[in-house]
C-alpha cells in the first residue's frame, strides 16, 4: 500500500485502537498515547501532525453528547489562554529537530504518569490564574508536539470529584487546540498526501475504538483507565526517551 509496509501498518492500527479507547475513557489521552508510539515508527513531525488530525475527527463525533456536562466557567479561561499559547507552541516545533521531538515527548509522558500516581483527587475551586496558566502550557505543547493535555490533566486531577464533567470538559478544550493547531500545519504545508493517506487509513479504527471506549465507560467509569493510562504513558516515555537518545 504504497511505501507503507505491513508492519508500519500493523503498528498504525494497533496504536489507533489503543488511543482512541483511552481517549473516550477519559477525554484526553488520545495524543498521550499516540504521538510516542506513532513516533516510534513514522517520522515525528508526520507522528504529530496526523495525531492533531485523528484526535479532532474522534473529539467532533462526541462533543455534541457531552455538551450538557461541560463547565463554562472552567472551559472558556482554558480555551482563550489556549489559543494564545497554540501558535507559540506550532513555532517552537519549527525549531525543534526529530531526536528533540522524542525527548520532550517522552518527558511529557512521564511527568504526566508520575503526577497521576502522587496526586490525589481532591475537591477545591479553580481559579482563574490557574485555569488561564494551564491553557496556556497545553497550546504551547499541543501547537509544539500535539500534546496538549497534560497542564489542564493535572490540574484536573488537584480538583476534579465529578468524573463526567471532567472528561467532557477536557474533550473540548483539547477540540479547541486541535482545531487551531491543525489550521497552522495545513497552512505551514505539513498536511501532505502522505499524512493524509494514513489518516484515512486510521480514521475507521478510531472511530471504532471511540465507540468501545465510550461503551467501557459507561459500564466502569474513568477509575480504570486512569490507572491503565499510568502503565502505558510511563512505558511510552521510556521508548520515546530510549528513541530520541540512540538516534534513528
Amino acid at each position: 500500500m504504497g511505501d507503507i509496509s505491513t508492519v508500519a501498518l500493523l503498528w498504525l492500527v494497533t496504536t489507533m485502537l489503543l488511543a482512541s479507547v483511552v481517549r473516550a475513557l477519559t477525554g484526553w489521552a488520545f495524543s498521550i498515547i499516540a504521538v510516542p508510539m506513532l513516533s516510534l515508527v513514522f517520522p515525528p513531525n508526520q507522528a504529530v501532525v496526523l495525531n492533531i488530525l485523528l484526535a479532532l475527527a474522534a473529539t467532533l463525533k462526541n462533543v455534541p453528547a457531552m455538551r450538557g456536562q461541560i463547565s463554562r466557567r472552567i472551559f472558556l479561561p482554558l480555551l482563550f489562554s489556549g489559543l494564545v499559547g497554540t501558535p507559540v507552541g506550532y513555532w517552537l516545533h519549527t525549531v525543534i529537530g526529530d531526536a528533540g521531538l522524542r525527548l520532550v515527548m517522552g518527558l511529557l509522558v512521564l511527568a504526566l504518569s508520575a503526577a497521576m500516581l502522587l496526586i490525589p483527587p481532591r475537591h477545591q475551586a479553580l481559579t482563574l490564574p490557574a485555569l488561564a496558566l494551564a491553557g496556556l502550557a497545553s497550546g504551547v505543547l499541543g501547537g509544539a508536539v500535539g500534546i496538549a493535555g497534560p497542564p489542564v490533566v493535572v490540574l484536573f486531577m488537584l480538583t476534579a470529584t465529578d468524573i463526567g464533567q471532567a472528561r467532557a470538559t477536557l474533550a473540548l478544550g483539547l477540540l479547541t487546540v486541535c482545531l487551531l493547531a491543525t489550521c497552522a500545519y495545513l497552512f505551514g504545508g505539513h498536511i501532505t498526501p502522505p499524512v493524509m493517506l494514513l489518516f484515512a487509513l486510521a480514521l475507521p479504527v478510531v472511530l471504532l475504538g471511540d465507540t468501545l471506549g465510550n461503551r467501557l465507560f459507561a459500564r466502569y467509569g474513568g477509575h480504570t483507565a486512569r490507572r491503565v493510562s499510568v502503565v502505558l504513558t510511563c512505558a511510552l516515555g521510556l521508548l520515546s526517551i530510549a528513541r530520541a537518545l540512540l538516534g534513528p
